[in-house]
């Protein structure tokens, strides 16, 4: 489909989104599992809650438009997942793996942060404020979790260094 205009655009733009946060809810559930830690997986899971609610924002977008999702798929949320693959790939010790998921959730975070204020300023150039609002409710919600996946890696980093600390000192000793 060629795109000749703001509105082709921004609704591929919103099926693009819709796409990445598919695939961010199935890493969700994946990221639960491997998780250790038990304020991790308290995060995850409260994320994946608002998750399906914003893929539900979305599908209310779309109808607030009169439109529907195109089929399509959003590369960078599968190159997310690809990486937290190729991680895994590589044999990692429980917390560095955390410390790994940790990371890549921040880059998720801060990827849908972009998506959402693209959106948003599509949306309001478009006219379509409602809309912007309710994209806004989402961007909200992401930003949150990236100050919590931020605390949480300062947390487990702690854990790391002082783990490191002890392994130093017990084979120096």
């Amino acid at each position: 489909m060629a795109l000749t205009t703001a509105r082709e655009l921004f609704l591929h733009e919103l099926s693009d989104t819709l796409s990445a946060e598919n695939i961010v809810l199935e890493m969700l559930g994946t990221l639960q599992q491997e998780t250790g830690n038990s304020e991790v997986k308290a995060a995850l899971k409260h994320h994946e809650t608002e998750t399906k609610g914003q893929i539900s924002t979305l599908a209310k977008v779309f109808t607030m438009l009169g439109e529907e999702p195109e089929e399509t798929t959003c590369h960078a949320a599968v190159g997310l997942k690809k990486e937290h693959q190729a991680l895994k790939d590589e044999n990692p010790s429980p917390l560095v793996l955390e410390i790994g998921n940790l990371a890549g959730a921040a880059k998720t975070e801060h990827y849908e942060m972009a998506s959402y204020i693209g959106l948003i300023q599509m949306a309001r150039d478009l006219g379509e404020t409602e809309v912007a609002d309710l994209l806004k409710e989402s961007l909200d919600q992401e930003k949150e979790m990236a100050r919590t996946v931020e605390s949480l890696a300062k947390q487990v980093g702690k854990e790391a260094k002082a783990e490191a600390k002890e392994q130093s000192d017990s084979s120096s000793g």
